[in-house]
């Protein structure tokens, strides 16, 4: 997929932060490194150069100071207090006698001006009553992306024009960061306190590689080949989190059983944190349907730091709401980044990963590796169950997945529900550097090569 200047930008970013404190570690002097990311000169993206660096000293706290705060949330210097959230009238207006978009307008915000009608914006107030009685559709709807993005609306704009993030209503699932035209909404990154880890050799780190990590890193890029390069950034060990995946299928199973044996009918998946954290938040009554069966990132945690206790697991994937469940002190996860920040962290140290060993991998089954796709999960529970696997549905998208799982549960449906918050599921997830059907191949092709 090709770069965007927002892209380019929050590489930079981030590539700027490690150099400086691999040269001085533990720095977090976010103005003086700010000035030296923008240099003196002409502005190339906002009104001045102070502003360029106010977003960027904005950006390097979440990168020093990932902790402080949300996974998501809006850098308000850099958003741009966009005015698209209103009503517009379109060359579709017929100039009718019915007139009903005014007739309609308590705030009298309709205008007719030469044979076309017109939204006075500073009357309006957004009903939208005059776009759904018109007649001929003639009136549109303009909404900020960021907002147009949100699943659950956790996302909003004040009267300043500014946006601003609910936390109790987000999910992290980071769709509004990869949605807004600005760069304005952002994700913390690990990366650089995880890079201060692995230098100080005080802790052995793993390093736990999401399923969809598959062709990510370049088509003629081996699975080995990544392996190889994680061990040369001082990885300990390397793990596939389909390992993980093998694990929980299997629990799932006699989950599901003990459910049934219970008389209950409709059980969901619980792998993918922002379907898991949307229930939560908005459709508590259906908390109760959720496997309480730990995802593939933390059942591989879990199997890490029994082995040894000291040991620190980093999960690398394409997810956003990875960062927040790794947050969690139960998951057993101590850094969460993602493939593009891995890609900055390659670049940085000089790796080129088509000059790598690669390296063997195995141990997963196909099934497993085949969770980063949408259907993988019910796909593995059918095989692991046989002749008694129950009625499985595939379900995308956090606002389709909570709508569906209400609409079966007063149905009465029996069977098992994988809901994945991504189109397409983890290869779809707002950090994947590949388009989705390339993605989808490539897992298809390493799955394919499991012995299991």
């Amino acid at each position: 997929m090709p770069d965007s200047e927002i892209m380019k930008i929050r590489r930079h970013v981030l590539c700027s932060a490690l150099q400086s404190s691999a040269n001085e570690p533990g720095s977090a002097d976010c103005a003086r490194l700010s000035k030296e990311i923008i240099l003196d000169g002409a502005a190339r993206y906002r009104c001045c150069i102070h502003k360029e660096r106010a977003i960027v000293e904005e950006r390097l706290k979440l990168i020093f100071e990932p902790k402080k705060g949300p996974v998501v949330r809006v850098l308000a210097e850099a958003c741009n207090g966009c005015e698209m959230h209103r009503y517009l009238v379109t060359d579709g207006c017929q100039n009718c006698l019915g007139q009903f978009c005014s007739s309609n307008c308590s705030k009298k915000a309709m205008l007719f001006f030469n044979g076309h009608a017109f939204i006075d914006q500073s009357r309006c107030v957004e009903c939208g009553l005059c776009a759904k009685k018109c007649p001929f559709h003639a009136i549109i709807e303009l909404r900020r992306p960021c907002e147009e993005s949100c699943p659950v609306k956790a996302i909003s704009v004040g009267e300043d024009r500014v946006a601003s993030i609910n936390q109790e209503k987000c999910t992290s699932c980071g769709f509004c960061v990869v949605n807004c035209p600005f760069g304005a909404v952002v994700d913390a990154s690990d990366l650089v306190t995880l890079h201060h880890t692995i230098r100080s050799g005080e802790y052995p780190v793993h390093a736990v590689l999401a399923p969809a990590f598959v062709g990510q890193f370049g088509r003629k890029v081996a699975p080995g080949q990544v392996k190889a390069a994680l061990l040369k950034l001082g990885f300990a060990e390397v793990w596939e989190a389909a390992i993980g995946a093998d694990r929980a299928i299997a629990l799932e199973t006699v989950e599901y059983g003990e459910r049934v044996h219970k008389g209950e009918r409709l059980m969901t998946s619980s792998c993918c944190p922002a379907y898991v954290a949307a229930v939560h938040q908005h459709k508590s009554n259906l908390i109760p349907y959720i496997s309480s069966t730990a995802s593939p990132m933390v059942q591989v945690a879990t199997i890490i730091k029994r082995q040894d206790p000291k040991a620190k697991v980093t999960f690398i994937g394409p997810c956003i709401a990875k960062k927040a469940e790794g947050r969690r002190v139960e998951s057993g996860v101590d850094f969460v980044i993602t493939f593009e920040e891995l890609i900055v962290w390659f670049e940085h140290t000089g790796i080129n990963l088509l000059n790598e060993p690669t390296l063997l991998m195995e141990g997963p089954s196909s099934f497993a590796r085949s969770f980063a796709k949408a259907g993988g999960v019910a796909n593995a529970l059918q095989n692991y169950m046989g002749d008694k696997a129950p009625p499985v549905y595939r379900i995308e998208g956090i606002a389709n997945s909570l709508k569906t799982l209400e609409q079966y549960t007063r149905k009465g449906e029996i069977g098992f529900m994988e809901c994945m918050a991504c189109e397409g599921g983890c290869v779809g997830g707002p950090r994947t550097l590949i388009n989705r059907p390339l993605a989808e191949r490539a897992v298809d092709e390493f799955a394919r090569s499991s012995n299991a």
